[in-house]
C-alpha cells in the first residue's frame, strides 16, 4: 500500500497506472515520428486528453483495482470495452473542439497500438509478479478476536497479504488461534521466528499489552527494515475505515491525520461552488425528467424537504427528489429506509439506485450548507438516538455533510444501528485522512454508482 495525501492506495494500482501513461505517451510518439497528422493543439495537451480520457474509463472497468482479475479473457474484453468508450469520448470532443481532432489514420493508429499496449502491459505485471508475490507477508502478534478479524480480512483487503503465522503466550492461544493458520511459537520468540519466517510486516494485535509487549525485539525488527504496525492501522489501510468499536482513544489521538488547514477548506469551498454551479446547469434537463416522472407517478411534492444536522450540530433543511410516497411517516413518525422499503414509489427506487434524488442538494451545496463530499447528513431524530449507542459518533459532524462520499460509494444505504456503525467507520476515515486526492477519488468512484445504477 502506498499513502498518497494520507490516503492508502494500492500500490499495483499506481503501477499500472503510471504504466499505462508511458504506453500512451510512447504510441503517441511514435505517432508523431511516423509524420501522420495529429492534430493542431499542443502535443501536451493532445497527449493529457487521450491520456485522461483512457485512464478515466479503465478505472470505470475496475482496471486499477487491488484485486485485478488474472483471467486474460475478462482482461481483454474488459480493456475493449473500455477502449471503445473512451474512442468515442475522444472523436466527440475532436469534434467539439477542432485543435483536438485527430486524423483518420491517427485516431486508428493511437486506439489500436494503445489496445495492444495496455492488454500487453498488464499481462507483463500480472506474469511478473504473481498472486502469491503480490501478498505481503504478515506475522501476527496475539490470537484472539483481533487475530480472527484479521485472519477473516485476508480473503478481501484491499492491500492482499498471507498470513504467515501466529505468536501468543496465551495458555489457551491454542484454542483461540483461527482455524487453518498455524501457531508458530510465543512471543518471546519473536526475534527467531522473524528470522526463520522473514516477514514483511509484524502486526501488533494484542488487546492487553502489559507485561508482554516485546519492545526490544520490534526495534530489531524496525532495524531490519520489517514494518511494524498496531492492528488498527493494519485495519485501516485493509479496509478503508476505523473499527470503532474496538479502537483505543488514544489511537485516535496520537495517529497521523486529522489534519484540516485553512487553505484545504477555501480550496474544497471553492470546487463545491464550481461544482455545484456546474452540476445544475448540466443536470437541469434531467432534473426535469425526475420532476416530471415524480409528480406522474403519486401525488405529492415533487421535492423533499428534511431537517437536518449539519456541522458542528447545526440544523438545515435538505432537498431531495421525492423517492417515497407523500404520507410515508404519517403512522410510524420517522423510521429508517429499508431494503425493499414499500414506502419506496417505482420512480423512487430507480432514483435511489442511480443517486439522482440527491440532485436537488447541489443548492445545498451551493449555499454552503453542505459540501459535495463528506459524510451523509442525519436526521436529528437518529443522530440523538446513535449518540448514545456508538462511541465517536459526532465526531462525524466534524466537517460538512457532502452528497457523495467515502461511505456512500463504499456501503449501502443505512436502515439499521448496524449499518450506522459501518458507515461511520468509513465516515472517520475519510476526516482523518481528508484531502483533495481523496475527494477525487469519491468523485470518480460516484461516477461508476451513478453509470451502473449500484446504489442500494
Amino acid at each position: 500500500m502506498l499513502r498518497i495525501f494520507r490516503h492508502y492506495i494500492s500500490g499495483l494500482g499506481v503501477v499500472l497506472f503510471l504504466g499505462d501513461l508511458l504506453v500512451i505517451l510512447g504510441v503517441f510518439v511514435l505517432t508523431e515520428v511516423s509524420a501522420i497528422w495529429v492534430g493542431s493543439a499542443p502535443f501536451l495537451v493532445r497527449f493529457l486528453e487521450v491520456g485522461a480520457l483512457t485512464a478515466f474509463m479503465l478505472h470505470l472497468g475496475d482496471l486499477y483495482a487491488a484485486r485485478l482479475a488474472v483471467s486474460p479473457r475478462e482482461l481483454l474484453a474488459r480493456l475493449l470495452i473500455c477502449q471503445s468508450v473512451s474512442g468515442l469520448m475522444i472523436a466527440a470532443i475532436g469534434f467539439a473542439a477542432p485543435s483536438l481532432r485527430l486524423g483518420r489514420s491517427a485516431f486508428l493508429q493511437i486506439t489500436i497500438l494503445t489496445t495492444l499496449g495496455l492488454m500487453g502491459w498488464r499481462m507483463a505485471v500480472l506474469m511478473a509478479w504473481p498472486k502469491h508475490q503480490m501478498a505481503v507477508r504478515v506475522l501476527v502478534l496475539g490470537t484472539g478476536q483481533v487475530g480472527r478479524m484479521i485472519a477473516e480480512l485476508e480473503a478481501t483487503s484491499a492491500r492482499a497479504y498471507r498470513i504467515i503465522g501466529f505468536l501468543d503466550d496465551s495458555p489457551a492461544a491454542t484454542d483461540t488461534i483461527p482455524e487453518g493458520y498455524a501457531l508458530l511459537g510465543k512471543i518471546q520468540d519473536l526475534d527467531v521466528l522473524v528470522e526463520e519466517t522473514r516477514p514483511d510486516i509484524v502486526v501488533i494485535a494484542q488487546v492487553d499489552r502489559r507485561g508482554c509487549f516485546p519492545a526490544k525485539a520490534l526495534l530489531g525488527c524496525r532495524l531490519r527494515g520489517i514494518r511494524v504496525e498496531d492492528w488498527p492501522t493494519f485495519y485501516e489501510k485493509a479496509t478503508g475505515k476505523i473499527l470503532v468499536t474496538a479502537v483505543r482513544p488514544s489511537w485516535l489521538i496520537f495517529s497521523d491525520g486529522f489534519v484540516k488547514t485553512p487553505r484545504t477548506e477555501i480550496i474544497k469551498r471553492l470546487c463545491d461552488v464550481t461544482v455545484s454551479l456546474v452540476g445544475l446547469a448540466l443536470a437541469l434537463p434531467a432534473m426535469i425528467v425526475v420532476a416530471i416522472a415524480v409528480k406522474l407517478e403519486s401525488p405529492g411534492p415533487i421535492l423533499y424537504r428534511q431537517p437536518r444536522l449539519g456541522r458542528n450540530g447545526c440544523v438545515f433543511i435538505l432537498n431531495k427528489f421525492r423517492s417515497m410516497r407523500q404520507d410515508a411517516e404519517k403512522e410510524t413518525g420517522p423510521v429508517w429506509a429499508r431494503a425493499r422499503d414499500p414506502r419506496v414509489t417505482r420512480v423512487g427506487a430507480l432514483l435511489r439506485r442511480t443517486r439522482l434524488d440527491e440532485l436537488p442538494q447541489l443548492l445545498n451545496v451551493l449555499v454552503g450548507h453542505m459540501s459535495f463530499i463528506g459524510p451523509r447528513p442525519e436526521r436529528p431524530e437518529f443522530v440523538e438516538e446513535l449518540q448514545k449507542q456508538i462511541p465517536y459518533y459526532m465526531e462525524r459532524l466534524a466537517v460538512k455533510p457532502g452528497i457523495t462520499g467515502w461511505a456512500q460509494v463504499s456501503y449501502r444505504y443505512g436502515s439499521s444501528v448496524e449499518d450506522a456503525v459501518e458507515k461511520l467507520q468509513y465516515d472517520l476515515y475519510y476526516i482523518k485522512n481528508l484531502s483533495l486526492f481523496l475527494d477525487l477519488l469519491i468523485l470518480l468512484n460516484t461516477v461508476q454508482v451513478v453509470l451502473f445504477a449500484r446504489g442500494r
